[in-house]
């Protein structure tokens, strides 16, 4: 099982190399959760997906990024297709987040004033896709290799090449 979350990591790689950055990034906003529940923290994934996320990546996103804020941003980019975070009950400091594909990573906007006033006043965050994703990459691929975390892939989803067999004995794959 640890193969298939290679070959979610491998997608998302693949991703990146593409340039498919919306793919890229909806998968690299779940690593954190399912690294952390294969890890055998059993508790809701809004306690458990911070607590990954701050242990793995504090280091490159204190001050910018929580781990609260990232699932805030998990939550309302694959529930509500926005990066808009500020309703969200588990955001910590940040009201927005905005993506680029070229230009500044970690640039922390605090009450700015734009074109847009839907963002005037409020906490930006301005993170490059590519690097943002590589660095939940990173951390995954780091925890992956980490011989001394017990990790249970017992519940980890697998895509199948081929589909059920109902035969004499049962259902079976074949």
């Amino acid at each position: 099982m640890e193969n298939i979350m290679q070959k979610i990591i491998d997608s998302i790689e693949k991703n990146l190399h593409d340039k498919n950055w919306y793919a890229a990034l909806i998968l690299s906003l779940i690593l954190p959760d399912i690294c952390a529940k294969i890890e055998g923290n059993y508790t809701n994934s809004s306690k458990r997906y911070p607590e990954w996320f701050n242990k793995y990546l504090k280091g490159k996103y204190n001050g910018f990024l929580s781990g609260k804020d990232c699932y805030a941003l998990r939550c309302s980019l694959i529930h509500e297709g926005s990066s808009n975070i500020e309703n969200q009950s588990s955001k910590d400091i940040i009201d927005h987040i905005y993506f680029v594909s070229e230009g500044s990573h970690c640039n922390l906007i605090k009450d700015g004033h734009f074109d847009d006033p839907t963002i005037n006043g409020k906490t930006l965050l301005e993170l490059s896709v590519k690097q943002f994703c590589q660095d939940l990459l990173d951390a995954a691929n780091d925890w992956l290799n980490d011989q001394t975390i017990n990790k249970d892939y017992t519940n980890l989803f697998e895509i199948h090449e081929n589909g059920l067999s109902i035969g004499g004995g049962g259902i079976g794959f074949e």
